[in-house]
Parts: C-alpha cells; sequence; structure tokens
C-alpha cells in the first residue's frame, strides 16, 4: 500500500467517525428544538420547524449515505489499518471500546430520531401540514430546502 492509500484511507476513517457524530447531534437539536414548540404550537410555528425538520432529515440521509461509502472502505483496511497496529501497541481493548461507544451513539440517534417523529405525530397540526403538503403534490410555499 502508498502512502498516498494509506493517507486516503485514514482521512476516509474520519470523515466516517464525522458524519456518525453529526447524524447523532442532528437528531439531538431536533429533538431540543421541538421542546421549543410547546404543546400547542401555532401553524405558523409549526411550519417553520417543518422545513427545518425536512433540511435535517435530507441532511441526515446525506450522512447515512457518506457512513456507509466510508464504511466500506474502513471494512476493506480495518485489519491492516487499525486492528493490527492497535494490537501491536496493545490498544485493542480501546478500539473496540470506541467501536462500542460508535455503535452507542449510533443507537441514540436512531432512538432520538423515533421519539422525535412520535412527538411530532402527536401534534395535530404537524398531521394537517402532511396531509394540506400531501393532497397539494409540493412543498409548501417558502420551502426551499
Amino acid at each position: 500500500m502508498t502512502s498516498t492509500t494509506a493517507i486516503l484511507v485514514v482521512l476516509s476513517n474520519y470523515v466516517h467517525d464525522v458524519a456518525t457524530g453529526l447524524m447523532l447531534l442532528s437528531a439531538l437539536w431536533l429533538g431540543w428544538s421541538a421542546r421549543d414548540l410547546g404543546d400547542q404550537p401555532s401553524a405558523e410555528c409549526v411550519a417553520v420547524f417543518r422545513r427545518s425538520y425536512r433540511r435535517c432529515v435530507r441532511f441526515v440521509l446525506g450522512s447515512v449515505v457518506v457512513i456507509v461509502a466510508t464504511g466500506v472502505v474502513r471494512t476493506v483496511f480495518f485489519m491492516r489499518l487499525e486492528w493490527l497496529p492497535a494490537m501491536g501497541r496493545g490498544l485493542g481493548p480501546v478500539l473496540l471500546l470506541k467501536h462500542v461507544l460508535f455503535f452507542a451513539l449510533l443507537g441514540a440517534g436512531i432512538l432520538a430520531w423515533v421519539q422525535l417523529r412520535r412527538r411530532l405525530a402527536r401534534l395535530p397540526s404537524w398531521s394537517a401540514g402532511a396531509a394540506e403538503v400531501a393532497g397539494a403534490g409540493a412543498a409548501p410555499p417558502g420551502d426551499d430546502a
């Protein structure tokens, strides 16, 4: 393996980890923002949040694509560039712990998204807005996401 290939793989691994963190952060941010809606938000407030929500969903889907693509690269080179060097320095348990933590973060992100969707589904104005958008066949005016 050339040094350029090794550098590109290490960069790919970094992007993979960052994309995983950003996916979790986006779910948490939307969850925190949804709390600001209150129990009976106005239709205007829900419309603004809906646009932000749609943008964030697109961002998360992009993150998933990046995670999968860079995960393939990481898997191919894992033994050579991560596992064997870590074992040679006695860092195998640390590498395992890192992966356990990242899978926990992924699980927390998925849980946060599920809880957010459930909370939004309970808002009458959220369901009404979704029906209007579906019935119109287009995004509401001003949705430039």
